[in-house]
């Protein structure tokens, strides 16, 4: 899994996607991470622009989960936590997600 920490600032907009989009030859089992995180007290929403990944049965193949994220506030860039309770089930498809908002101040996606 490639990992990214995208750190934000009070009300800062962050736009991220796969270094992929767009590709032809994308690259099969390509795995990436993206934990998101903002200032204690503030949370994090997320919002797709647009959303277009294969669509597979219980999107077992291309997909996007979305969960909060447990760290170690000592050193986040250890990562010594894990993903927590999932905010969405496995997202593939055409269909925009919904705006989703987390509880803290961490949020990890997944895409494979």
């Amino acid at each position: 899994w490639l990992k990214d920490f995208l750190n934000a600032s009070d009300d800062e907009t962050i736009t991220f996607g796969t270094p992929k989009v767009g590709l032809e030859n994308y690259p099969r089992s390509y795995a990436q991470q993206w934990f998101l995180i903002v200032p204690e007290g503030r949370q994090i929403e997320i919002n797709f622009d647009t959303f277009e990944l294969e669509q597979s049965e219980n999107c077992k193949n291309d997909y996007v989960e979305i969960r909060e994220a447990s760290i170690s506030l000592s050193d986040p860039r250890r990562m010594s936590g894990s993903f927590e309770p999932i905010l969405s089930k496995r997202l593939c498809g055409s269909t925009k997600p919904r705006a989703m908002q987390s509880a803290g101040t961490w949020f990890g996606c997944s895409s494979e």
